[in-house]
């Protein structure tokens, strides 16, 4: 197996990574910088899954969250990449494989799941087109990626999508496109990034050994503050797809 690409020396990964398990615990509560992400997407997954039969693959699988979410007529199967799960994530899928080449026999499932995976691919359309294979007739493909959202999991954040390109993306490998959601409002996007911009100051100047890590001690105010404004004013605004946060599509073989 290869090795896991070497992380850029100047984005602090492993000091982030160790930020977010410690503030894991507030993830739930608008104390948590990314509290706009995390609201609402366990539902959201849950309705997902809901709808789901027949053998499912979790391409990327991590955490494996959709597992427990899937009916009894359901199977699941969670693939990730040998490298960076067992270095990065410390996560143990059920099959180590490529998105490039998946280890499975053509029209072997009924789903394919891409939940914030793809932006993370050198090639997408290839792990689409991948998809695609493995379907059955009829099968479905969801593919969730960030939008309105920082670079993450450097050097392996590749790009971004909005809604005309997953359609365009999804098409060239053989799907209809049969829905599709916008997360996350104006509002809620820019709350969010304010969060992440100041959080993430805070640990640069903490790392340096900056006088400025002193401003650290008034983000968890500035955080709940930008959060229920984020969250009031969204709830005022209409909800489109100006700026959300992510995006998601469930894609049917054609």
């Amino acid at each position: 197996m290869n090795s896991p690409p070497e992380r850029n020396p100047d984005d602090p990964l492993g000091a982030a990574r160790s930020l977010r398990r410690a503030l894991g615990f507030l993830v739930a509560t608008p104390l948590h910088p990314q509290w706009l992400v995390h609201r609402g997407r366990a539902e959201r997954l849950a309705r997902l899954c809901a709808g789901m039969s027949g053998r499912v693959l979790d391409v990327g699988c991590a955490g494996q969250a959709p597992r427990a979410l899937l009916s009894a007529g359901a199977t699941y199967v969670g693939l990730d990449y040998y490298a960076t799960a067992s270095a990065w994530y410390g996560t143990r899928p059920q099959v180590y494989g490529d998105a490039a080449g998946l280890p499975f026999a053509d029209a072997s499932f009924d789903w394919v799941l891409f939940l914030d995976v793809l932006e993370h691919l050198p090639d997408p359309q290839r792990a689409l087109r991948e998809a695609a294979r493995v379907l059955r007739a009829g099968g479905r493909v969801v593919a969730q990626v960030p939008f309105m959202y920082p670079l993450h999991d450097a050097p392996l954040d590749f790009q971004r999508w909005t809604l005309p390109g997953l359609r365009e993306a999804a098409s060239r490998s053989g799907f209809a496109v049969v829905a599709e959601e916008a997360i996350g409002g104006p509002f809620e996007s820019a709350a969010l990034l304010c969060n992440l911009a100041f959080a993430r100051s805070v640990l640069h100047w903490a790392q340096r050994r900056s006088p400025l890590a002193a401003l650290g001690l008034a983000l968890p105010f500035c955080v709940l503050a930008a959060n229920l404004a984020g969250w009031l004013l969204s709830r005022a605004a209409p909800h489109d797809a100006f700026m959300p946060h992510a995006l998601r599509i469930v894609a049917e073989k054609r």
